[in-house]
């Protein structure tokens, strides 16, 4: 699969030629994992410390489409002036990229289960307009009774069909990830 990186912004977007396919969730989720695992090649950085992304991150899949990795929501251990630009970034990368956002996958982790700013961030994508999936990621790592509790909280804002269950680790989810970012 042809991936490269194309740039960290935080306000100069690449041309809105390509569609663009958004990667969201809290701090330490797994999103630069999932991006690495679906793309099959090391081409996001990787942290174990929360909030290392700090810039929206562009990707170019295929020659296609921009894969956009964005700075997590949550437990980031950063200043709350920085955390607020965070946000304001966020909320001008949407307005400005509504009309070229053509999926956001939605990154809960099964172990944790959905929280008050995932909550926030699905009834915001709602708000807008903008179509999702939920990926519930670190499914390896999580016991039965965790990932049923999880699915049950995201069925109640998505149904089943916006769902899909991945493991970096194991490879888990790329087939679906991929179809959905091309279709």
């Amino acid at each position: 699969m042809k991936v490269q990186f194309l740039k960290s912004t935080v306000r100069e977007f690449p041309p809105a030629d390509k569609p663009e396919v958004v990667f969201v969730g809290r701090s330490n989720v797994g999103k630069s994992s999932l991006i690495n695992m679906v793309t099959g090649r090391n081409i996001a950085r990787v942290s174990k410390e929360p909030g290392r992304t700090r810039t929206i991150n562009y990707f170019l899949l295929e020659d296609s489409v921009y894969l956009v990795d964005v700075p997590g929501y949550g437990f980031a251990r950063v200043p709350k002036e920085e955390q607020e630009r965070w946000k304001s970034m966020m909320e001008n990368y949407f307005r400005e990229r509504k009309e070229n956002i053509k999926m956001v996958f939605v990154l809960i982790d099964a172990v944790a289960g959905v929280q008050k700013l995932d909550e926030q961030m699905l009834e915001w994508l709602q708000f807008i307009g903008v179509p999702f999936t939920v990926v519930l990621t670190k499914t390896d790592k999580a016991k039965q009774k965790e990932l049923s509790r999880t699915l049950k909280q995201v069925k109640g804002y998505v149904g089943e069909t916006a769902i899909v269950m991945s493991s970096a680790k194991e490879g888990k989810g790329k087939k679906e990830i991929l179809s959905r970012i091309f279709s």
